[in-house]
């Protein structure tokens, strides 16, 4: 239970005197300061009818403790707008007032929204949790394998936007279209995977930009006895030098744990947060969207207060990060079975304000080109 104080001050020639009476009366004194000809003290609220048992004393109220001095400067009113305020804030940012589904395809749009709808996504619903969006959007795919590739649900503030990338099946085995798979630049190669043509090469053979690769010119006892579109991939290793340059002086933020809420308003108009913030040192923003009325937007806002510290990085530490950063470079190119295969740091050198890095890789890429020829008829007996 939290203990009420109140705050009082008392006129006298002799504090010694006076705080003796209030102990012989069983009145503890907290905080006690003497400023002549007055002194300054707290005592619980439940010994202050005691009080009056002190002769030739007048002890004047000027505060109270914590909470209860905040209930006192606070009407209750304004307490309960302020409840009532942020209970209100707090369920409308877990309502979805609107799904947005983008896809230039109206049939896939629609596909898609009626199962949402099914799984209890739809306009004036709660917000699902992280776990469960995940699983909605792989039933959704499992459900859908020949239509959808890639299934995206966005929670931006009271609405969902929902990003569907639709699954393409190339028809390249047309009868009237021949095409050879050629290679799309230099490399070694590592992996072929044909399933219609007639495979040129093998694992481990050098290839040149523009090789035929997997021919859909079909040969039978060297003559050409059918045309096809070939098809398939062929994996190889191809080579990259990049260089990277990192700086060897840096600022970085770091966390305090010190955390505040607050709200902003924005709109084409004006924008501006709705309390004045309780952090006084540096801090950064985390905006969170709650919902919209009449054109403005509301936002919830943490502003977490970071010390800025001043670092260096040493050469060690600069390739480090060069690597890193050239790492996710590469991989933001490749996809499955793509993969780096050798990476070697070539030269590094540290100069006065920065680290430069120059890196080799070798990196293991589907090189398939589809290029389409005219027909080819290669029969000496003219069948």
């Amino acid at each position: 239970m939290i203990k009420k104080y109140i705050y009082l001050k008392c006129k006298c020639k002799n504090k010694g005197k006076l705080l003796i009476k209030l102990y012989k009366n069983k009145i503890n004194v907290y905080d006690a300061i003497y400023k002549e000809p007055e002194i300054y003290f707290k005592i619980l609220a439940s010994d202050q009818d005691k009080l009056k048992k002190i002769y030739g004393y007048k002890f004047y109220y000027y505060s109270e403790s914590g909470i209860f001095k905040l209930k006192k400067a606070i009407p209750f009113w304004q307490v309960f707008s302020i409840i009532l305020f942020i209970i209100m804030i707090n369920f409308l940012s877990n309502i979805i007032i609107e799904v947005d589904v983008i896809h230039s395809n109206k049939d896939i749009r629609n596909l898609i929204r009626t199962s949402l709808e099914e799984k209890g996504i739809k306009k004036l619903s709660f917000k699902k949790d992280f776990n469960t969006l995940e699983q909605i959007k792989e039933e959704i795919k499992n459900t859908y394998k020949d239509k959808i590739e890639w299934l995206e649900i966005e929670n931006v503030g009271m609405k969902y936007i929902v990003r569907i990338e639709e699954r393409i099946i190339n028809n390249l085995e047309q009868e009237d279209k021949n095409c050879h798979i050629v290679a799309s630049k230099n490399g070694i190669i590592e992996k072929i995977m044909a399933t219609k043509g007639e495979v040129l090469v093998h694992d481990g053979q050098y290839v040149s930009e523009g090789d035929i690769l997997i021919s859909g010119a079909i040969k039978k006892e060297e003559e050409i006895k059918e045309n096809v579109c070939s098809t398939g991939n062929v994996y190889a290793e191809v080579w990259y030098t990049t260089k990277v340059s990192i700086p060897v002086s840096y600022e970085e933020q770091e966390y305090t744990g010190k955390v505040r809420l607050n709200l902003r308003i924005k709109s084409d108009r004006f924008n501006y947060k709705i309390f004045k913030s309780r952090i006084k040192n540096t801090y950064v923003e985390e905006e969170q969207k709650l919902f919209r009325l009449f054109e403005i937007d509301f936002y919830k806002v943490k502003e977490r207060e970071v010390n800025i510290k001043n670092r260096t990085n040493t050469l060690e530490m600069g390739v480090e990060k060069a690597i890193k950063l050239a790492d996710e470079k590469i991989n933001l190119k490749l996809q499955e079975p793509e993969y780096i295969k050798v990476r070697k740091v070539l030269k590094k050198s540290l100069n006065d304000s920065t680290i430069e890095v120059e890196l080799f890789y070798a990196v293991v890429e589907n090189i398939t080109k589809v290029v389409e020829y005219e027909e080819i008829i290669d029969n000496k007996d003219g069948n």
